[in-house]
Formats: C-alpha cells, sequence, structure tokens
C-alpha cells in the first residue's frame, strides 16, 4: 500500500477551522477552538498534518502532566531555558509568542478534563489572554459535553470541529493507495460496516496480503473475490 497523506473530509474540516481562527482579530479572546470524535478517525493523522503545514507546537496531554511538566515542554518546543518555576517559565513562553505567532494544539485533550487538572488549564488559559496564538484541543467524542463543565472555557470556543465517521470518498482515496484494484461493491461495504479509518486500513492491508500469498495476480478485487480471500476475522 503507497505511503501517502490522505486529504480526508475530517482533515479539511479542521483545516477550514484553523483558518477560521486565524481570521480573527489579534485581540480576540475567542481564538480557541475544540476538535473532539471518536477513535479511527483520523485525528492524529490530521493533527500531524496540520502541525507542519501551520508550524505549530503538537502536544499530547499525559496523565502525569502538572503545570510545570506543561510549562517544560513548551519551553522545549520554543528552545527557551527550563529552569525556574512554571510560572517563570510560562512568563518566558508568553514573550517569545508575542514576537513570533504560533499555534498550539493540544491532543488527548480528556486526559486533563478533571478537576484536579484545572490549574494546567489556567497556565493555557495565560497564553490565551496574553499573546495573539490559538489554542487548539482535540478529544474523544465526549469532549464536547466535558467542556460545558468549565464554562469559562467553553465560552471562549470560537470553533467546534466534530470529527465524523468516515465517508464513501474517504474511502474511495484510501483504495486508490492499495496495491490491488478495489472495486466499488467493495467500497460500498466498507462504507456500511467499516466507518473507521483504522479498520479500513487494516482491511486493505490483509487484502495485499493475502493476494500476495497467493501469488494472485488479479487486478482487481470484488465483493466476490473478497469473500474468497476470507480476510475478515
Amino acid at each position: 500500500m503507497k505511503e501517502a497523506f490522505i486529504e480526508t473530509e475530517n482533515y479539511i474540516k479542521i483545516m477550514e477551522g484553523f483558518a477560521r481562527l486565524e481570521s480573527l482579530p489579534a485581540n480576540s479572546t475567542r481564538r480557541l477552538g475544540l476538535g473532539y470524535g471518536s477513535f479511527g478517525l483520523g485525528k492524529t493523522f490530521a493533527l500531524e498534518r496540520v502541525a507542519v503545514k501551520k508550524n505549530a507546537i503538537l502536544l499530547r496531554a499525559g496523565q502525569t502532566w502538572t503545570k510545570k511538566v506543561l510549562a517544560e515542554k513548551l519551553c522545549v518546543e520554543l528552545n527557551l531555558d527550563v529552569t525556574g518555576s512554571s510560572g517563570h517559565m510560562i512568563d518566558r513562553v508568553c514573550d517569545d509568542l508575542r514576537r513570533e505567532y504560533r499555534i498550539i494544539i493540544i491532543d488527548e485533550i480528556d486526559t486533563l478534563l478533571r478537576g484536579d487538572k484545572i490549574e494546567v488549564f489556567e497556565l493555557l488559559r495565560d497564553i490565551l489572554d496574553t499573546t495573539s496564538s490559538i489554542l487548539f484541543f482535540v478529544g474523544m467524542e465526549e469532549a464536547n459535553a466535558k467542556f460545558k463543565r468549565y464554562k469559562h472555557y467553553y465560552s471562549r470556543i470560537g470553533e467546534f470541529v466534530e470529527f465524523k465517521n468516515i465517508g464513501r470518498e474517504d474511502i474511495k482515496k484510501f483504495c486508490r493507495n492499495c496495491d490491488v484494484r478495489i472495486e466499488d461493491d467493495v467500497i460500498e461495504y466498507f462504507a456500511k460496516k467499516y466507518p473507521n479509518l483504522r479498520q479500513i486500513k487494516m482491511m486493505l492491508f490483509r487484502i495485499e496480503k493475502r493476494c500476495d500469498e497467493l501469488h494472485d495476480d488479479w487486478e482487481s478485487v470484488s465483493m466476490e473475490r473478497f469473500h474468497e480471500l476470507k480476510v475478515e476475522g
């Protein structure tokens, strides 16, 4: 299977969301975004692509995050001194971001959506309040509902991006990267049974592997051939 980035509908939506946030005035308090959706919808791939294209800072929140851990990670990303308290480090971060605008993306935000982590959020709010940077949080499908508990944050979200199930057009794009041509009836089957990017990619890898094992010289895989290959476990 060819290794190529696929611009899925979810990726297009998140890029459009960033564009709208970037169009807001530099002093807007709503330069905060939230993306949310189930697993396997390409959130991580989309974020990594966005980070490259936008020169954004991409961090994945962890269970052990404290104010100091977050401050250190931001300093490392910005090549700043990591000595001193979390407050001193965040001051350096904010000074640097005022000189050069950056987007900050925090993935796995669900990890921080609980009471004992609210102090970590306060550091992020300092960045939003004192710089023109954009903050974008990404989490699972429950993240939107969980955020509503923190009204002082929720009211400042200027862009919501809900990651949807993978549709037929996205599946077609992925199937074009397969070493074996996938017929429309198989694509239709995938769309009904596997609205999840991870599952679809797994099916395509299995098809390629099985065809290789059988020394299959078929140019394409129809639904009939798909059943013969017995790749569904």
